[in-house]
């Protein structure tokens, strides 16, 4: 052999001999289990039936009262075209479709009512109705009342 070859040879040789590791099952793989678990998931969220029509008890008020339809004047909102609400009187004769001008009304309505001796307030509002709308005949309807008088709300379940 040549010198630089044996140089060479010799410079591999000396460096110590590495063993490969063996496979030992030191640490667990555990991508299956993972999998495993998923497709519990998946399968139990699948396969459960939801019951959305499951009566729920609801605590009882703790503050109210009744209030007598009686001895109330009484709002009726209605959903209307659009965003819009038709709003009535407690014997469904309609107000004017203008807003400013059914404010105005709302507002006189109101305010006779309470005048011939009526107690309370009652908005009844269908549950379609928009919180804008009923927003605004309240504000237009505590234009006519005093202070510390309260507007009653009420929601018509839709038939």
């Amino acid at each position: 052999m040549s010198s630089v070859l044996q140089d060479e040879f010799e410079e591999v040789s000396a460096e110590p001999f590495v063993r490969p590791r063996s496979n030992n099952d030191d640490e667990m793989d555990i991508t299956p289990m993972i999998d495993i678990t998923f497709l519990l998931l998946i399968f139990f969220l699948v396969t459960s039936k939801l019951d959305q029509e499951q009566a729920v008890d609801l605590p009882k008020a703790r503050h109210g009262g009744v209030v007598a339809g009686k001895e109330s004047v009484v709002v009726i909102m209605r959903r209307g075209t659009g965003e819009d609400a038709e709003v009535q009187n407690s014997d469904g004769v309609p107000f004017s479709a203008d807003k400013e001008q059914q404010n105005a009304e709302v507002a006189e309505y109101v305010q006779m009512g309470i005048d011939s001796g009526l107690k309370h307030v009652i908005i009844k509002a269908e549950a379609s109705v928009r919180q804008g709308e009923i927003s605004r005949v309240s504000g237009a309807i505590s234009e006519s009342m005093e202070e510390g008088e309260v507007i009653n709300i009420a929601v018509l379940e839709q038939g």
